[in-house]
């Protein structure tokens, strides 16, 4: 039974990121590579520490946040995401009916009536540039969808 606490240890703890390749633990990298890619990459951090990407694709403005981080490093994932202001039509039905439809990103309503539209990745063992390149396309293909969404929404 000792050996347990060691695994959890051992498995807790992100690997050092492959060379060229790109991975949550290394946020210079995510937000040159954002860059190269014709983004718009601001390196910040949040109130705990954990690294986070201001960007901007499809005309709206996104965070790329750094999950599940040790000590504000050591991040295994990347969690893109836009909030959108309670503007009263921010509803379950809504996230609902988004999340039956599509596979890769998921909205939710928070309790203070915003919306928040999130698409998660793992980098762990690394990406491949042309593999990230394929993350962030999707990324913003899904907020061109969410656009028409919104639109045909209003629509009815």
């Amino acid at each position: 039974m000792a050996a347990f606490p060691q695994i959890a240890s051992a498995a807790a703890k992100v690997p050092t990121c492959p060379q060229d390749l790109i991975c949550a633990s290394e946020p210079e990298a995510v937000a040159a590579e954002l860059r190269k890619l014709g983004y718009r990459a601001e390196l910040t951090t949040v109130e705990n520490g954990d690294p986070q990407i201001e960007s901007a694709a499809a005309g709206y403005d996104f965070l790329l946040n750094f999950n599940e981080c040790t000590e504000g490093k050591q991040c295994p994932s990347l969690g893109f995401v836009v909030v959108f202001a309670n503007d009263g039509k921010n509803t379950l039905e809504l996230a609902n009916t988004w999340n039956k439809r599509k596979r890769f990103s998921q909205m939710a309503v928070n309790d203070n009536g915003s919306l928040a539209f999130t698409y998660d990745v793992t980098t762990t063992g690394g990406l491949t540039r042309a593999n990230f390149a394929d993350v962030v396309d999707w990324w913003q293909s899904m907020l061109g969808q969410v656009r028409s969404y919104f639109s045909e929404r209003a629509e009815k």
